[in-house]
Parts: structure tokens; sequence; C-alpha cells
């Protein structure tokens, strides 16, 4: 885009450092190509931003990367810089760019790249499935136009920037980012950047809780995503979410809802599990198309329905569309084929008390000649009620049982995952292990595990359940 040291001052309102008046004004012109927050992705053209993290603060960085790249972003001075990066000097001929935060100033510079880029912009949101509803609307999107869309896990209050300053690199004409929130204000500073022209919001759970206090104070913040949206604007929810359907009728911008719910909108109906595949009938007016989708669980069925509805309003080929999901395979709900016999489904990115329960439903819907294992570990930022939430996700597993008998056997690993194993002892019918650490339990995981068993591993990130999927696959 052709954006340099001087555009970058303009925008975040800051003022160059560290170097003579004549050094600064040779370094106006520098032309920046991307923008990074790990040092070790810097390179020459780089606009590098210093943040002061909870665990490092990058500013100790700066001398070394200024050997890369001649644009740094930065909140402290001079002298402040070399006291944490322990040198006795800056290299010269580099723009220190003065900033009151890094944070905000990139937020500032994802915002104006957003105003540059005159397509639609899609934004997703919701407590569970974002990122799986994410690359379904991309992939339907892209089966007919060329996408943009963001990458991995960035779609927090910093990568959401990163994610912004990429968009206009190459010709797209649709643009779909995932935006997280952990804290109320956040949705505010996201749109404030995305300005999305069509809005998803997937679910209102208890993800983060313990910030937002309550669903509705969840579901309220959620919805800011179509706060700076004007007349033209579009925002998608779910009819089958309670707390989203209440909201029918008082939404500012145009509101499409769809579901399983017979008033919704956009319809699946005749969800079935047919020859592997889940399959359904996407239905909008007098459009009937089976959908056919390679992706475990029937919560991915709403996910592909909104991805079709937005296909929809932009006029795409929904023929097309509905065939992306064929060979589509999620990011973070991995199946993993041991060369032992046994099936493992990684799940282990993150948790909530409903992304839970989908894991519990998709291991009861699969069709498997071993048994089924559920391991799952606790979850993180449930608030003073976590204990409460971790026994009803063990409750919810005791009645899947009760009724389908779809569970052979569930391991908890973690001292809050133990109320789930609480929760699901209102059963004789599953067997309940529950260990400490996931040590311990990996090993007795290897003592039962037999071919034609798939083994289902599910807890936050925090619990780092990945490495039991490693020590087994």
């Amino acid at each position: 885009m052709n954006i340099t040291v001087k555009d970058v001052l303009e925008i975040t309102g800051g003022h160059l450092i560290g170097n003579s008046e004549e050094e600064k004004t040779e370094l106006l012109g520098y032309k920046l190509k991307s923008m990074a927050l790990d040092s070790r992705e810097v390179k020459e053209g780089t606009l590098f931003v210093a943040t002061k993290g909870e665990n490092v603060d990058a500013h100790k960085f700066i001398p070394s990367v200024a050997n890369v790249t001649k644009a740094i972003l930065t909140e402290e001075d001079e002298a402040e810089i070399m006291a944490k990066a322990d040198v006795s000097s800056l290299p010269s001929g580099v723009a220190y760019i003065k900033v009151p935060s890094s944070l905000d100033g990139m937020q500032d510079i994802g915002a104006y790249i957003r105003s540059l880029y005159k397509k639609k912009v899609i934004g997703v949101t919701g407590s569970v499935g974002k990122t799986t509803t994410r690359e379904m609307i991309t992939a339907a999107l892209s089966s007919c136009i060329p996408v943009f869309h963001t990458e991995g896990n960035r779609n927090s209050q910093m990568g959401v920037p990163l994610t912004l300053a990429d968009m206009c690199d190459k010709e797209t004409e649709a643009a779909v980012i995932e935006m997280g929130i952990s804290e109320p204000g956040g949705m505010d500073k996201l749109t404030r950047m995305v300005l999305p022209d069509i809005a998803v919001c997937t679910m209102i759970g208890v993800a983060h809780i313990e910030f937002m206090k309550n669903r509705e104070g969840i579901r309220s913040e959620k919805l800011r995503i179509a706060g700076r949206m004007n007349e033209d604007g579009i925002l998608f929810l779910n009819a089958d979410d309670q707390l989203l359907w209440e909201t029918k009728g008082h939404n500012k911008v145009k509101t499409f809802f769809y579901g399983t719910n017979p008033e919704a909108d956009y319809r699946a109906e005749n969800i079935r599990y047919e020859n592997g595949y889940n399959t359904y009938e996407y239905v909008h007016g007098s459009d009937r198309i089976t959908v056919v989708m390679n992706s475990l669980g029937q919560h991915n069925v709403l996910n592909s329905l909104v991805a079709m509805a937005i296909c929809d309003v932009l006029g795409l080929d929904l023929m097309k569309a509905a065939g992306a999901f064929e060979n589509f395979s999620g990011l973070r709900q991995k199946v993993i084929n041991s060369d032992k016999g046994y099936t493992v489904i990684d799940d282990t990115y993150n948790a909530s008390p409903d992304s839970m329960k989908a894991a519990v439903n998709v291991l009861r819907d699969i069709n498997v000649t071993g048994r089924k294992i559920a391991v799952l570990g606790s979850m993180f930022e449930l608030g003073s009620s976590s204990d409460d939430y971790h026994r009803e996700v063990g409750e919810y597993i005791a009645d899947v049982v009760k009724t389908t008998g779809g569970i052979d056997e569930l391991i908890t690993i973690g001292e809050s995952a133990k109320f789930i194993a609480e929760g699901a002892s209102d059963t004789d019918k599953i067997r309940v292990s529950e260990y400490d650490d996931k040590e311990t339990a990996t090993e007795y995981i290897k003592s039962i595990l037999r071919p034609g068993d798939v083994i289902s591993i599910k807890a936050s990130n925090g619990m780092k359940l990945s490495w039991i999927v490693d020590e087994i696959k």
C-alpha cells in the first residue's frame, strides 16, 4: 500500500525520537510492507510494534530489531528503551515512532488500512464456533470469489490489527474477520477497526463469564459487533440460541436468523448422518439445497448454514457454496488415525461448557467398532460458578449415556474437571476415572486403548492436553 513512516506518524499522532533532525527527515519516506509483534518475524520493511506483555516487554528487543528494519513503534522514550535493552545507545538511521500506547497505535493503523478496503467485510463473533464459522464462510465464499480472511488465532485486540494490516495485499472481493473478546469494551475497539458490513454471532455461552458477570452481559457485548453498522448493515444471529432469539425485533440493523428453529429465516432441515457425512437441507424461501459436510458434529450444520446464508445475500452461486463443505476440514478439531488402529479427536485448543457438550455430541454420534472414550480437562475463566459449570457438563454426559449409551468411558484431568466426573456419576453405565495431572492420565490411557476405539480429548488450552495427543497419536 506504499505506507510510509510519515503516514504512520499521521495515523497514530506519534513523533520520532532518537535521531538527528536530518535523519528524521530522511526516514519519513521509508516504505512499510508489514507489521509484527514478534521480533522473530521482522524483515526489511516491517513495522515492529513493541508492547509490554504479561511476561515479556518487547522493548528490550528493539536494538536487535533495529538491525533488520528501520521502523519501530514504541511507547517508551529513548532512555527507557536503552535501560530495558541494557545498551548504551540505539542504532541510528531507524525511525523510532513514539506513541502513548503501542496497542492503540497499531489499532489505528489497522483501522486506517481497513478504510482503504472497498469490498464487503464480514465480522464473526460468538462464545463458541467463531473459528470454524469463519473458515466455513471463507470456504463457501471462496468457491465463487477471491477472499481475504483471518488466519490462525489473530482475533484479539492485538491479532485483529495484524490481520487488517495484510488485507489490501491482494485483490479480493470479500474479507472475513474473526473477532474475539474477553472483557467488557473489547468489541467496541474491534468494530472501530473492522467496521463489518455483515456480522455473525454464533451463540452466547459462558466463556469469559468471569469478566462479563452473566450471559446477558456477554450477549450485550457480543452484539456490539453491529454497533457501527450503517443502514445497509446485516446481522446474522443463531435462532437456536434462546438469548439471541429473544432479540428478534429489537436489533437496530437488518437481522436474519439461522438455525433449526422453524421460524428462522434460513433453516437446516432433515439433518441426518449418511455414509459418514453430516447431511441436511438448506432452506430459504423457495431454495432447498442438499448440503453434505465432511465435518463432525451437528453444531457444524449451523456454522455451514450461516455461510450459505451469507453467500445468498451476496448473490453468489449456492450450489458451489454447498459443494465447498464436502472436503472441508476445520482448524480446531482434528481427527487423527493412529497406526495402532484407534482414532484420536484432538479438540484441545480451548473449551467452554457449550463446546464441551458439542464435543460429547460428536463422540456420541460417530460410528465406531470399538469404544468411545472422552478425556475432558478443566475449563478456565468461568468465574465463581466454575464448579457448577463443570458439574453441568458431567450431568449432560450422564443424560447422554442414559438416553443413547453413546459413551463408554470418561477420563477427567485437573482439579476443576473433578466436578465433571461428579456430575457424570449419576449413572453406572459409564466408567469414570479422575486424574490430577496429564502424565498419570496418559499412562492409563495408553494402557486401555485398543484398535477400533475413538478417544476425544478436550480442555482449555492452558491445560496443555495437546501433549497427550502427541503421546498417543
